[in-house]
């Protein structure tokens, strides 16, 4: 008995509310625009493009499902999938309404399989292309009962190989086509029909059907020190917040510049590694995730923090270290891949699009969900790819595998992991992969807080000029940094004062004597003298020359200068007098020029690089820097009961369809049209036609005339 469906978009008629927004939040390109009416999105849905992207979402089971359907024929019926699938039909019912629910299948008793899902799966389960010279069923059976005995082994061989085979220089190959087993398939290659490789194995489609993905495996996790693990993610999460916080400390004389074709030169980035103190991966994975999170940007020449990037230092480094990991956890980037040869052998860049990998956020929740099903195992990355090789079965293995590796790297470096496994700091992630942004981000924040030690206020001096902070600095003594190199990190920070780093920090324009005097408040014994004798010595041997920051000078009579600095807000503006006619000032040349004008003066402004904007201090060029390109935002896809409730509006007639709704109504429905068809001299034909698909702002459709297929781009067709 037929189905009364007659099509994909008399199948989304019938779906409730419920089933409709489970299609639209797995397809969300069906979205972007929202179609006007049921019609149209089932045309949309059954276009080659977003069919595609549907497939790539499909486990191994339900491809496995949709390569049975391509090989049958169409209106093929459940009994017929179940047997070559070698299924019970109980087992196979769910993965065929899941498959309805996508859109890639239409049809109870008679199944139809999307059109463009059965054109883009030319070889379902390895098997050939069909041919129209493949031998019947009847045929195969008796070409394969009567193979020769010496070609038995051969044949067990290929039962589940490809059907596509390389012709070698052996005679294996003229022994197959003698006994019509396999084909030529031009001039170095072998096909195996389709009929006969279906008889090889037994009729069926698989050697197994693939219904779970398999156990990942791996060794359960014991700690010989409870609570060891904790701390050591806790050490990494706030390391990886050290590192945005010293990279972003360039000034313009060593900030790293900006390629040609865009992104970190890879010299740059193992600079900053070293100054940072942590691997490149390291470095690499949080410059990354920072420009991704627009906390960096460049002006074209050079990179520089934004004043985002401002604003998040002042929330504290839990905030900083949430912000990382939501960031890192929604994008499709991956910083292992960072000096990996792309497509055209070009080096990929740092901070630029060549590490995007296409639905890579997807594959990293999937993954971190695995490990969170398995919290008692340190889980190798073979058994992940396995894993995810099921969940994703058309992917290619080499991208797989870049997830996986990705994972492992990046997550150890932000203290999501610890090898194979996750931290308590992974779990919390996971808790709210799905929550709103605000949400995840007090919840991350928190959890770090929780079980992050307290900062330690004090530091042990030794004569050896040895500075020891016994645990997690607190922010003021972050600073000490500056004036030292550290000797190690862990749960104690020791740093060493030596003459190199004392210097360093006095050509920086660092103040000495604050230094001196936050060592004597935090320590509890005596400063070393010799630490002191080391100050005042590298300070009187780089006294020659001093020097210092203004933003705008003043020049004018030295009664008029005189005039102006005894002003009461000359103090604030910085100002002071450099000779009798000229001062200068840390404020901007707005400011200025209004305290000369409160001053009874009659400021001029001279110079073509003055700016004039009111911004803040700290903000300088960082509003015009480029940064990352914005992900899609939620804004850009409307909410799904929004959505759903326009298109029942729509389905019922509210609203004026465009051209290009009406002909997705058309295509999706099989409906006849009369085509309006400008050429070129402004004329108009008319054709009628069903239109087929339309995709890329092209309409294709078939003559109902003579049945011909043609193509017109959209903007060229008129509808009455």
């Amino acid at each position: 008995m037929a189905d009364s469906l007659r099509s994909l978009a008399d199948s989304l008629r019938r779906f409730d509310d419920t089933r409709l927004a489970e299609l639209l939040g797995a397809r969300e390109d069906l979205l972007r625009p929202l179609p006007h009416g049921i019609g149209a999105l089932a045309a949309r849905a059954a276009g080659a493009l977003s069919a595609r992207r549907a497939l790539g979402s499909l486990t191994a089971a339900e491809l496995a499902v949709v390569d049975a359907l391509a090989v049958l024929p169409e209106d093929t019926s459940p009994t017929a999938v179940a047997e070559l699938l070698a299924l019970g039909a109980a087992d196979l019912a769910p993965h065929l309404e899941r498959l309805r629910t996508l859109a890639l299948l239409w049809g109870e008793k008679e199944l139809h399989l999307v059109h463009a899902v059965r054109e883009g799966l030319r070889s379902p389960a390895g098997l050939a292309p069909p041919h129209p010279e493949d031998p019947s069923a009847d045929e195969a059976r008796d070409l394969v009962a009567h193979a020769p005995t010496a070609l038995q082994g051969p044949l067990d061989s290929l039962r589940w190989a490809p059907g596509r085979l390389a012709r070698g220089s052996g005679t294996l190959a003229s022994q197959l086509e003698e006994a019509g087993i396999a084909r030529a398939d031009g001039p170095d290659a072998l096909r195996i029909p389709r009929s006969i490789h279906l008889e090889l194995r037994g009729g069926h489609l698989h050697e197994s059907f693939p219904a779970a993905p398999p156990d990942p495996g791996g060794t359960e996790i014991r700690e010989r020190i409870p609570g060891t693990r904790t701390a050591g993610a806790v050490e990494r999460a706030l390391d990886a917040v050290r590192v945005l916080d010293t990279v972003l400390t360039w000034d313009d004389e060593n900030a790293p510049g900006v390629l040609r074709r865009g992104g970190l030169p890879q010299r740059d980035l193992r600079r900053l590694a070293v100054e940072a103190g942590a691997e490149v991966t390291t470095t690499a994975t949080v410059l990354q995730t920072g420009w991704l999170a627009g906390l960096i940007g460049h002006d074209g020449e050079t990179w520089a923090p934004t004043a985002d990037w401002v604003d998040l230092w002042r929330r504290g480094p839990e905030s900083r270290w949430a912000e990382l990991v939501l960031t890192w956890a929604h994008s499709d980037h991956l910083a292992t891949i960072v000096g990996d040869a792309d497509a055209t052998t070009t080096p990929r860049a740092a901070l630029s699009e060549a590490t995007r990998v296409e639905q890579a956020a997807t594959r990293r929740h999937r993954l971190l969900h695995l490990l969170a099903e398995h919290p008692d195992r340190d889980v190798p990355s073979a058994g992940l790819l396995a894993a995810l090789s099921w969940w994703y079965p058309l992917v290619p293995a080499r991208t797989l595998r870049q997830d996986v590796d990705a994972l492992l790297a990046e997550g150890n470096a932000l203290g999501l992991l610890d090898g194979g496994a996750l931290t308590v700091l992974g779990h919390a992630l996971v808790g709210v992969l799905d929550a709103d942004l605000p949400t995840a981000d007090a919840a991350l924040t928190d959890a770090l807080t929780s079980h992050a030690p307290a900062p330690v206020d004090e530091v042990l001096l030794d004569a050896d000029l040895t500075i020891v902070i016994p645990g997690r600095p607190s922010a003021r003594l972050e600073a000490l940094e500056s004036w030292t190199e550290v000797v190690s990190r862990g749960g104690a920070l020791t740093l060493r004062a030596t003459a190199e780093s004392i210097g360093g920090a006095l050509r920086e324009g660092r103040d000495p004597e604050a230094f001196l005097e936050l060592l004597r408040e935090a320590s509890s014994s005596p400063l070393p003298q010799a630490l002191e004798y080391l100050v005042h010595d590298e300070q009187r041997r780089l006294g020659q020359v001093r020097v210092g920051s203004a933003l705008a000078y003043v020049t004018g009579e030295e009664d008029a200068l005189a005039l102006l600095l005894a002003h009461p807000g000359a103090a604030e503006a910085g100002l002071r007098r450099l000779a009798p006619t000229v001062a200068v000032a840390t404020c901007e040349p707005r400011t200025l020029l209004r305290l000369a004008t409160a001053a009874g003066l009659s400021p001029l402004i001279e110079g073509q690089g003055v700016r004039l904007d009111s911004r803040g201090p700290g903000v300088g060029r960082t509003d015009h820097l480029v940064r990352a390109p914005a992900q899609v935002p939620a804004s850009a896809t409307p909410d799904l009961a929004t959505a759903i409730t326009r298109l029942r509006r729509a389905e019922a007639g509210d609203g004026s369809p465009s051209v290009m709704d009406r002909l997705l109504e058309a295509a999706g429905s099989a409906l006849e049209l009369d085509l309006g068809i400008v050429d070129g001299r402004g004329g108009v034909e008319t054709r009628r036609a069903v239109p087929l698909a339309v995709e890329d702002g092209r309409l294709r459709a078939r003559s109902s005339e003579d049945g011909s297929e043609f193509t017109v781009l959209v903007h060229r067709v008129t509808l009455d």
